[in-house]
């Protein structure tokens, strides 16, 4: 007999509770406002939101745009003995080359890469360099070393893309 009351009390209490307005709209009630300012109060997280996915479809198509970057040659290159080194403020790219095989190393993951070399008649040899898994890692076999052993100076040209970016490069690999 005891139990039913208090179950009865506890039904009573809930039914009450589920009827009554969220907690933000009682709070807006206490306090004396007009209907602007009650208003600009609900609106204002929406308008927060909506502003966060606006600035971000802004930066996603900036992102989007094509820029070009241009890589600067660190030091001497002679591709047939050593590393050459090119960089940009946030790429850095070494080649190699061994045994008729050019490689290129990178510090970000690229998304395309192509190798040209100008000869002493001007005539440009242009090879598309394929990406290893991880994109960092890149090779293609080419004539590099007889071109090299032809003339005392090759010219070389890179176009390295990133998310958009054109980073090129233009050097010559000297004998010394």
């Amino acid at each position: 007999m005891l139990l039913q009351p208090v179950t009865k009390c506890f039904l009573v209490k809930v039914k009450k509770a589920s009827l009554q307005e969220p907690f933000l709209f009682q709070k807006i009630k206490e306090v004396s406002m007009n209907k602007h300012t009650k208003m600009a109060i609900f609106i204002a997280p929406f308008l927060i939101i909506g502003g966060y996915i606006a600035a971000d479809y802004y930066a996603e198509e900036k992102a989007k745009t094509k820029t070009l970057f241009e890589l600067s040659l660190n030091d001497h290159c002679n591709l047939l003995n050593n590393v050459c080194t090119l960089s940009n403020k946030q790429l850095t790219l070494t080649l190699s080359h061994q045994n008729g095989v050019t490689q290129i190393e990178s510090n970000h993951p690229l998304e395309e890469v192509t190798l040209s070399f100008v000869d002493k008649n001007n005539k440009e040899i242009s090879y598309q360099m394929n990406g290893k898994i991880d994109k960092q890692h890149w090779q293609s076999n080419t004539q590099a070393s007889s071109l090299l052993r032809q003339t005392s100076e090759l010219k070389i040209r890179l176009i390295s893309i990133i998310n958009g970016g054109y980073y090129y490069s233009e050097f010559y690999s000297r004998k010394r």
